[in-house]
């Protein structure tokens, strides 16, 4: 249900689903899928102790083989060709160089490394406010 519209109610009056997803409160799946990954991540990698979680997380199996055509991809790797992808030299220096595990573990840095391209840097919210 988007909007508080049924698929039912969309059908019978037409209404497209791309019309709604310009809506404002709706999000793109894929994209709120990538960013509850990313939070996830930074998470788990904040984790001090050693739960199972972070040693699954960083688990790659040996004697696993994938099917036909299918590479062996890791959880971890999204995160390598995301910052490939995203790489930006003034936000986060050192980025081709500085392992992802090492920046999820510093909250704030993780954040910069993820917040919206156009928010300006004295607007985001992980900035120190002088009242």
């Amino acid at each position: 249900m988007m909007l508080g519209i049924t698929r039912f109610t969309q059908v019978r009056a037409g209404i497209r689903s791309s019309t709604l997803r310009q809506q404002p409160k709706i999000k793109d799946a894929a994209a709120h899928a990538k960013l509850s990954k990313i939070r996830w991540a930074g998470h788990v990698m904040r984790f001090s102790d050693n739960r199972w979680t972070r040693a699954v997380s960083n688990w790659t199996p040996r004697d696993v083989r994938r099917t036909t055509g299918r590479l062996p991809i890791r959880w971890s790797d999204f995160f390598t060709k995301s910052f490939k992808d995203r790489y930006d030299a003034l936000r986060v220096p050192r980025t081709d160089t500085i392992h992802w595990t090492t920046l999820a573990r510093e909250r704030d840095k993780w954040k910069d490394c993820w917040r919206p391209l156009g928010i300006p840097e004295d607007q985001r919210e992980s900035s120190a406010h002088n009242y």
